[in-house]
């Protein structure tokens, strides 16, 4: 299973098919970063060689200058170290695709009173199919748990084993609930720790069993989310930052 190395990830750009992906007209390029800024979308600046990052936001696409204007970060010292940056790697997603391209020049400027960051217009971009997401593994210390309401009635508590913006998987069985490729729940709820609780449809894609590192035998059934809205994307990003940082914190602390 991947792991985020900085979130959203960064690096899914390699494969060797990206032309297929790559978007390099400015009429479009133009459409999906205002698409961004519109919804609202989390935007995560990647900077120090995937070392560091600062979640933004995009505050205004100037295509006559051909400039994006970024919103600064809550952190004032991570502020300062990606203005020093030789490169950035902007990571968003526009209707729930990832989008991602990297720029070598960011100028700081004010916006409304406050710090904001100016990049030049992209060359070009990638936007990425919900495939190509890489996915989480849920903390094993606080499960995540998915409810997905019965016909019958009441709701079955399923374990989340990861989570990414398309989707999730289910571990194991629950009595009385079938979950087969093909069927669709509506109204499945998640509650993602200290960030809020999703309610979403979730399409079945597949379901098999698997063996786990411990010898034992369970389940595995991965789910896509359906028209997931951007506010909804945007709790699935923040939970996936706070997490990552949470991660990156016990590898540093000594404690640990």
């Amino acid at each position: 299973m991947e792991q985020l190395p900085t979130p959203p990830a960064v690096g899914s750009a390699a494969a060797p098919d990206e032309g297929r992906y790559r978007v390099t007209s400015k009429v479009e390029i133009a459409f999906i970063l205002r698409a961004i800024m519109k919804s609202g979308a989390l935007v995560t600046a990647n900077f120090g060689q995937g070392k560091d990052f600062v979640v933004t936001a995009i505050l205004d696409v100037d295509t006559a200058d051909q400039r994006v204007l970024l919103d600064s970060g809550s952190n004032a010292q991570l502020n300062e170290r990606l203005l020093r940056g030789q490169q950035l790697t902007i990571v968003s997603t526009q209707d729930g695709v990832k989008v991602e391209f990297s720029v070598r020049q960011i100028e700081a400027t004010s916006f409304e009173g406050r710090l904001a960051f100016l990049i030049p217009f992209p060359d070009s971009l990638l936007k990425l199919q919900r495939r190509e997401y890489y996915r989480l593994a849920a903390p094993l210390a606080q499960p995540l748990k998915c409810q997905i309401p019965l016909q019958e009635g009441g709701i079955a508590n399923t374990t989340v084993g990861d989570i990414s913006l398309g989707g999730v998987s289910l571990m194991g069985e629950h009595a009385g609930l079938k979950l087969e490729s093909g069927q669709v729940f509506e109204g499945c709820r998640i509650v993602l720790p200290e960030v809020g609780t999703i309610t979403a449809k979730l399409a079945i894609r597949n379901s098999f069993q698997i063996t786990l590192k411990n010898g034992s035998v369970t389940r595995r059934t991965g789910c896509a989310f359906v028209e997931l809205g951007p506010n909804q994307e945007a709790m699935i990003q923040r939970y996936i930052i706070r997490l990552e940082r949470e991660r990156r914190a016990k590898l540093t602390d000594p404690k640990f």
